[in-house]
């Protein structure tokens, strides 16, 4: 019966101290004023729209070098009409054979 009296008393020491920085932090919003915090909110909403603004811009350079073919679609063309032309040199090749 002792050891659950010392576990509750402990649980309930734990719960005291875990609950004081939240009521800290309480007490620190609680001493800046309203103004204060529109304003800071306004700054905050001024960044983000910087932050924004410029991942849409790197979005759209993304985009762009997207639509222009790389070298690997160049050589892909390229041995797709080689492969073509091979394929038609067979058929003619076979053609000729009988």
């Amino acid at each position: 019966m002792m050891r659950l009296q010392k576990g509750v008393a402990m649980g309930l020491v734990f719960l005291f101290l875990a609950g004081i920085p939240g009521l800290v932090r309480a007490q620190e919003s609680r001493d800046v004023s309203s103004g204060e915090v529109i304003t800071l909110l306004k700054a905050q909403n001024s960044e983000l729209a910087n932050d924004i603004r410029q991942i849409h811009r790197e979005i759209a350079a993304l985009r762009a070098d997207l639509d222009e073919p790389g070298m690997k679609e160049v050589f892909a063309g390229i041995g797709y009409i080689v492969g073509l032309f091979g394929m038609a040199a067979f058929a003619a090749a076979r053609r000729r054979r009988q």
